[in-house]
């Protein structure tokens, strides 16, 4: 295992932190792996695009680049000036929504254990679908997404007994799942161990906040979790010190784990264990592009609608010559005369009117990016898109998969921190509407509904199914509401669809 093999002695160990060209000999817990290290420039752009206008400001020049020769007033005017649009967080939202018009749920034989535990996979209250679809925004877009799934830990017992299922119980103890960051990570190592892929160590920091009086302090930490020669998982906790190396602070052992319960999701094309090509990537590109475009077409306007005086023969005593708003333009006499005029200079109007063209040129080629992971891949006939165009071969639809072999892959390490069989899967839609063709599908099948091909529930869950019945539809309100319509009831006079007697107001409540 390298230079973590004998980490787990007793006592504090110490460890010098990498320098500008870290070795084997002054590699520490900090050292990021080259694949990582890969991914550092396409994720910084991604996080300040997402975090929006104060990053992309604070950005400056990596954003928005300074012309030659202009001056630190006049950029730091014109960055000022420069408006930002958040179109990639709304383009983000309309993918990730889409697995999750319904809700991720249990499949198999679950356990009551099970049943609780998704209802608050990571201790702090969110369920499993919650869960789920922070992990997919995550993954959309960094191109991938991580999380462990850990243990509380626990401590002996006094009279030196092992510990009993009682026992935690009593204490609380439960697994729960941690999403971490990827931008925290420092290394992921993987093999494959009889024909599957594991994960056998991993890297990154941790940020704990302690209470210091009436402030916060926080020592960065680094969380290593591996496998050693004897196949047990062991973690460790690498704190940094004010000379700049790390010291070892805790350790211990992830009982009953034969693999480091780490799970990727991953809808970039993957080159490493965690390298990729995010597709958002590309599109926070083209947001940047259209930032620039924006800039230009403000400044154009402010020239253009602040056009330049010029005085001809009119002597400024200066050869600085300045253009721009509220600018005078001073020339000698040409013929000798000592005569003087004035004029307006303005661009032409045809070139401001093109130039303006270009923000619209540039969020058409966004939009078409935008929508190009629910765009079914080539290949795909028309016979079978004529079938079911829903279920077209589209990115988003592997996406969806990811997702769910990532949640399956956790809850499997979750049945294995229980001690119980692992007879649970997670139900996430892969079935999308069609972006084309909705509407003829619809009348399809209301079509097939009249001729008695099948029946009205049906309809109205192929209807669902197809985004064109919202998802706040629920079947059993609606039955409501057609028996209400066929006695001619009133809507204050709600009735029970199956006796048929009308209820009351605090019985049609609940």
């Amino acid at each position: 295992m390298g230079w973590l093999s004998d980490i787990f002695g007793q006592g504090p160990r110490y460890v010098a932190s990498r320098g500008p060209s870290a070795t084997a000999d002054t590699a520490g817990p900090d050292t990021k792996s080259a694949d990582i290290e890969s991914m550092q420039h396409k994720w910084k752009i991604i996080d300040d695009v997402l975090e929006g206008f104060d990053a992309i400001k604070a950005g400056g020049e990596r954003f928005l680049p300074r012309f030659e020769k202009e001056s630190e007033k006049k950029y730091k005017r014109r960055l000022h000036d420069a408006p930002w649009r958040p179109i990639v967080p709304d383009a983000l939202e309309n993918i990730t929504a889409r697995p999750f018009t319904s809700s991720v749920t249990l499949g198999g034989n679950a356990s009551a254990m099970m049943k609780t535990f998704v209802e608050d996979v990571d201790g702090q209250g969110n369920s499993l679908n919650v869960f789920a679809r922070n992990t997919f925004d995550s993954a959309v877009s960094h191109g991938v997404a991580v999380f462990l799934v850990d243990y509380t830990r626990t401590l002996a017992r006094k009279d030196g007994q092992p510990r009993s299922l009682a026992d935690d119980k009593a204490d609380g103890v439960r697994p729960f799942w941690c999403r971490i960051p990827v931008c925290n990570l420092i290394d992921v190592r993987t093999q494959f161990i009889r024909g599957r892929e594991v994960v056998t160590h991993v890297r990154f920091w941790e940020y704990p906040q302690v209470a210091d009086g009436f402030a916060e302090s926080c020592i960065p930490q680094v969380r290593v979790i591996e496998i050693n020669d004897g196949g047990v998982v062991y973690w460790t906790i690498w704190q940094k010190q004010q000379q700049g190396n790390f010291a070892q602070t805790d350790s211990g052992v992830m009982k009953g784990m034969t693999e480091v319960p780490l799970v990727r999701v991953f809808t970039g094309k993957q080159k490493g264990t965690i390298s990729n090509k995010p597709w958002s990537y590309e599109l926070c590109r083209v947001a940047l592009e259209y930032y620039r475009s924006l800039a230009r077409q403000t400044e154009i306007e402010n020239f253009s609608g602040w056009p330049m005086l010029a005085g001809q023969g009119i002597a400024k005593g200066t050869d600085e010559i300045e253009t721009g708003p509220n600018t005078v333009l001073y020339s000698p006499p040409s013929d000798g005369t000592g005569g003087s005029k004035w004029e307006i200079l303005g661009p032409d109007a045809a070139l401001v009117a093109e130039i303006g063209k270009g923000p619209e040129r540039v969020l058409d080629v966004f939009s078409k990016l935008a929508m190009e992971p629910t765009v079914p891949k080539a290949g795909v006939t028309a016979t079978a898109a004529g079938v079911d165009n829903s279920r077209a071969h589209s990115a988003i639809e592997a996406w969806a998969g990811n997702l769910k072999n990532g949640l399956d892959e956790g809850l499997a390490f979750t049945a294995q921190w229980l001690g119980i069989a692992d007879t649970v899967t997670a139900n996430v839609s892969t079935d999308f509407a069609a972006l084309t063709g909705s509407t003829d599908e619809a009348k399809i099948i209301g079509d097939a509904q009249k001729r008695n091909v099948i029946s009205a529930k049906t309809e109205r869950s192929e209807l669902k199914r197809r985004g064109i019945l919202g998802p706040d539809f629920k079947e059993e309100d609606e039955e409501l509401r057609l028996a209400e319509e066929q006695l001619g009831l009133e809507p204050e006079e709600p009735m029970d669809p199956v006796s048929g007697n009308i209820l009351a107001f605090d019985e049609a409540a609940e």
